[in-house]
């Protein structure tokens, strides 16, 4: 079962795809200055961060990639949501977290391609992606490294082989469809049946996360960015430079053993398995989790 309070939903999700917010939110972080939450520039003690990002062109040329790996309160992670989710699924990991830490949460909702799910990161940052959202990670760790301090997924492989990809290409094609005819209250049901999301029943706030989202939108996900959409990549993950952290949770079926497989394809990778977990690790065991993360970032 999972552990920790049970998921804390800070504000309402837009059914309509085009009303959702594409402003990403951050930790609370005191001794940020007004002027430098503006701007991007350096900070000083004396005022309190705002929640809103500003454009990747706001952010002072003078932050270089040594201030982002070893100053402590310009540690930025951006954390990657997986399917049927949005930024609040990592309030629990984020409340675990060390308060002077930058968390951007992008909004993946309506992206249907795993080039335009990247583009919601901006910024050098450390990236943290949860299955769906760890493939964007590993993809965008290959494709624009510049990006990419630090690389940790959970429960995330590179694709699928072959003779699986299609036959999952044409489940989730008929899944789509089915989602589009009967709308998010019956699909919000049928995929927290799934078994590897058995440790999360009960959860009435990622029960509700789930029922908001937009069927048209879900199935154009699925469509885009399910784990068949994607050209598998596993040849290319030697060229990932950044360190990787690769966790998976012992009860998640293949799982543990992609993160061994991925942590052996990219050369600074090593995997963690965290005992007695399934699918969604951050969900079940925050705690263990940002101890992971915390010990993963504190050489970078």
């Amino acid at each position: 079962m999972a552990t920790g309070r049970p998921l804390a939903l800070a504000r309402p999700t837009a059914k309509n795809e085009q009303e959702r917010s594409s402003i990403s939110t951050r930790v609370r972080s005191p001794g940020w200055r007004a002027k430098a939450i503006a701007s991007g520039a350096d900070r000083e003690p004396g005022a309190t961060q705002t929640s809103e990002i500003p454009d990747a062109a706001s952010w002072s040329a003078k932050v270089t990639a040594k201030r982002w790996l070893t100053l402590a309160w310009s540690m930025v992670v951006t954390l990657l949501h997986g399917f049927m989710q949005d930024g609040r699924a990592w309030d629990e990991l984020v409340a675990r977290l060390p308060a002077e830490w930058t968390v951007i949460r992008p909004d993946l909702g309506g992206q249907t391609s795993i080039a335009a799910a990247a583009d919601a990161v901006t910024q050098p940052s450390h990236l943290v992606g949860y299955s769906m959202g760890g493939r964007v990670a590993l993809w965008l760790a290959v494709q624009h490294p510049d990006r990419v301090l630090s690389l940790t997924t959970i429960s995330a492989h590179a694709g699928l082989e072959p003779a699986e990809r299609a036959a999952r290409a044409a489940a989730d094609q008929a899944l789509a469809g089915r989602i589009e005819r009967e709308g998010m209250d019956w699909f919000a049901g049928y995929w927290a049946a799934q078994p590897m999301f058995a440790r999360l029943a009960g959860q009435a706030d990622l029960d509700a996360m789930r029922r908001a989202q937009n069927a048209v939108g879900v199935a154009a996900m699925l469509r885009g960015l399910g784990p068949a959409a994607v050209e598998p990549f596993w040849d290319r993950l030697a060229a990932i430079s950044a360190p990787a952290l690769f966790i998976a949770g012992s009860e998640d079926g293949r799982y543990p053993e992609m993160a061994r497989r991925l942590a052996a394809a990219v050369p600074l990778g090593r995997a963690e398995i965290v005992a007695g977990a399934g699918h969604a690790v951050h969900l079940e065991r925050p705690g263990e989790v940002a101890a992971l993360l915390e010990a993963h970032l504190s050489t970078r």
